[in-house]
């Protein structure tokens, strides 16, 4: 069974563990004291839908970029900073919903009122009970915690249904007190019946309105000011809604709540656990192992950062990371963001939204290759909502056709600039990028109907690039003004830059954009001519003197020479242009050269920048480094939950794990299925099944020794 389990309550939040269903999330911290459900919806963001596109842009960007090419560097960056910023400079950032917290009746004194402003002191005091035990089964998204204190034996079990939206929470022990808090005094607490609490409010004086309905439908329940009572052996009911998708969101959460209560705990129970099941069986991973599945995670994971080696924790891993996509991103719901639907703070870091310069499209890596196809829709479904605001950006800003997206968007599908960081902020390929997973759903699927539906938005996002790209001295086509996210060069007199022409990254994105294009077979002759012409002239990846990539158009060096981003090797991983090129061993090694360089200088440092590693090693066929990087991040850039840390906490990390690991053991980048082509000797024998290919086919690998000794391919 694959299940994370502890023996104490989740001391804070990076220890408590997640349950979700795309539209909400719980981290659940098995408290003996108190246990606290610490809760999100997907759709609660601060602020609604704002026009930011700064009006100077669109006369100061031409002047921005011929500072750029006469090296004015620092210039051309204030002029960006003043004249294409979005006014205001930030988007929207994603809230927490609320808590909730659960008080069994014991023999302290609990003061409910203040609880989540109190929680981390003595209120989330650890008591010690020796059969204490709480674990989230991630083959069936149910968390349970039991122990027995003072006598009397306490069990909570807890789920979020897709099928049914709603949070269910079974308890047996002792009387309860129930409680919902916010934090950010705004929330208003009202009593809709007997049995039934609403927590609502609002994001802002223009932002999304929200609330919580909480009903306990078992254990003779009362209600006492904004405390909801029960008796020992209780059934707890939790919806959230907001008017990002109801106009009544109250109305829609109770009738939600309805309808769960006739089904009954055990049918919500039995529906939510088939749900879950049936993804996490389309893909399994079981590298052969000792099975110390007896040792509680936390201690796993110490002896594995002490040194050790523990391929059932890669296993679980693993399947954790497919389980947080389908906790994280269902049809109907939001992509998953930053922190996938998991958020505690009102100002959290990076505004947990879109980073749409790799974070963002990190976290879909696994869905097509694992079996998880469907749980990509969200995805789509925001870039829908961006193509109008990126439009309007695209005319405005550049006075260009089609659209385009910078490096963040939000909710609201905002393509204005965030900030004024130049080495992120005012790069133009966020469309450009985020399409490329539409061409990458269609290669696996083969669903023509949907790329008919969405081939238009990739040809908008071409046409923009068609409007904008200018000449070098060499006939080259470039994008101006960019960035290589989120690097520092320096010039030859010392000056350090940012922003610049050319920067290999955008070259290579916008290869695979038109190149996609033409491997559809949708497009009109014309069309087919114009984007080649596009590709005839932009720069080709260009190895420097140093043997490695070249990260921009000239041989700058980096300030950061271990740099998280590495960027201009996009052409290794997630694209495929040094295998489509003439000098393809060439690039390959001098993509070798580049790792190892970033690597001595202290690369791969976040997680999510060492589980890109792991997918660029897997391109190169290199198993041991793969196994290297694999155990790297769990031991660097692993938190006690099995969250990723970038430092603080960052979904993409578990996704791009679960793609690597997919990568070293079916590859099909190149036309063919390729199996078991990055498969360290630490891996001599397993099994996995269910991997897809963009042959369209679906493999199941079992072997011994390093060598394949059953292969069923269907």
């Amino acid at each position: 069974m694959n299940r994370l389990w502890y023996r104490k309550a989740a001391t804070d939040w990076n220890s408590a563990l997640p349950l979700g269903n795309g539209f909400m999330g719980a981290m659940c911290f098995g408290g003996t004291l108190i246990d606290r459900f610490q809760l999100n919806n997907d759709s609660i963001w601060w602020s609604g839908p704002r026009d930011r596109i700064n009006p100077d842009a669109g006369k100061n960007i031409p002047v921005i970029r011929d500072l750029i090419r006469a090296g004015r560097i620092s210039e051309a960056e204030d002029l960006a900073n003043e004249a294409m910023c979005g006014i205001p400079e930030y988007q929207s950032h994603y809230e927490p919903l609320g808590d909730l917290f659960l008080i069994p009746e014991g023999k302290e004194r609990i003061q409910i009122l203040g609880i989540r402003q109190h929680w981390s002191g003595q209120l989330n005091r650890i008591e010690e009970i020796p059969d204490y035990k709480r674990q989230l089964d991630i083959n069936t998204g149910i968390h349970t915690v039991s122990y027995t204190k003072d006598g009397v034996k306490h069990v909570r079990e807890s789920f979020i249904s897709y099928p049914d939206r709603v949070m269910a929470i079974k308890c047996q022990g002792t009387p309860l007190r129930i409680f919902a808090e916010r934090g950010d005094q705004c929330e208003k607490v009202v009593k809709l019946s007997g049995n039934t609490l609403c927590m609502e409010g609002r994001t802002g004086c223009d932002g999304v309105r929200f609330c919580m309905v909480i009903r306990a439908v078992k254990g003779n329940p009362y209600i006492v000011g904004r405390t909801l009572h029960t008796d020992a052996d209780a059934e707890i009911l939790v919806a959230s809604q907001t008017d990002f998708y109801s106009t009544d969101p109250v109305a829609d959460a109770v009738r939600t709540l309805d309808e769960a209560e006739k089904l009954g705990y055990e049918m919500l129970k039995a529906r939510h656990a088939a749900d879950v099941q049936e993804l996490m069986d389309r893909c399994t991973l079981e590298i052969e192992c000792e099975d110390r599945s007896g040792i509680p995670t936390d201690e796993r994971l110490k002896a594995v950062q002490d040194g050790g080696e523990d391929n059932g924790l890669v296993n679980l891993v693993f399947a954790y990371g497919r389980y947080l996509l389908i906790s994280s991103s269902r049809p109907g719901s939001l992509p998953a963001n930053l922190q996938g639907i998991w958020n505690d703070s009102f100002s959290p870091a990076w505004d947990s939204k879109y980073t749409i310069n790799i974070n963002a499209q990190m976290n879909y890596w696994p869905a097509e290759v694992t079996g998880l196809s469907e749980l990509h829709e969200p995805l789509f479904e925001l870039i829908k909502r961006m193509v109008p605001n990126g439009k309007k950006a695209a005319s405005e800003m550049y006075g260009a056709r089609g659209w385009v997206a910078h490096h963040n968007t939000d909710i609201w599908g905002d393509c204005a600039p965030q900030d004024t960081w130049q080495a992120a902020s005012y790069w133009q390929l966020g469309a450009a990028w985020l399409c490329l997973h539409i061409l990458e759903h269609y290669r696996y699927t083969k669903d023509s109907g949907f790329m008919e539906e969405y081939l238009p938005i990739v040809k908008e996002a071409a046409l923009f690039f068609e409007d904008t790209l200018i000449t070098d001295e060499e006939g080259q086509l470039l994008v101006s003004p960019s960035v290589s996210p989120e690097n520092t060069y320096v010039l030859e007199n010392g000056e350090k830059g940012m922003m610049c022409e050319g920067a290999s990254m955008d070259a290579q994105i916008l290869y695979e954009l038109f190149s996609g294009l033409i491997e559809t077979g949708m497009i009109s002759d014309e069309e087919k001519a114009r984007y080649t012409a596009v590709l005839d002239k932009l720069p080709k990846p260009r190895i420097s003197g140093n043997g490695n990539i070249m990260e921009w158009a000239k041989p700058y060096d980096e300030v950061e020479i271990g740099h998280r981003h590495i960027s201009h090797l996009f052409a290794l991983y997630p694209g495929k242009q040094f295998f489509d090129s003439e000098c393809k061993d060439e690039l390959l090694k001098a993509a070798r050269v580049t790792i190892e360089r970033r690597l001595s200088h202290g690369g791969g440092h976040t997680g999510w920048s060492r589980a890109w590693i792991i997918n660029m090693w897997a391109r190169l066929c290199d198993g041991e480094q793969c196994h290297e990087n694999v155990m790297a991040l769990i031991r660097k850039s692993m938190l006690p939950n099995l969250f990723d840390n970038h430092p603080p906490f960052q979904i993409d990390g578990n996704f791009g794990f679960v793609s690597g690991i997919a990568e070293m053991l079916l590859q099909s980048h190149e036309g063919e299925d390729r199996f078991l082509p990055a498969l360290p000797r630490e891996w001599a024998s397993g099994k996995v099944t269910g991997l897809r290919s963009r042959s369209g086919r679906i493999t199941d690998i079992e072997w011994k020794d390093g060598k394949i000794v059953s292969q069923i391919y269907y």
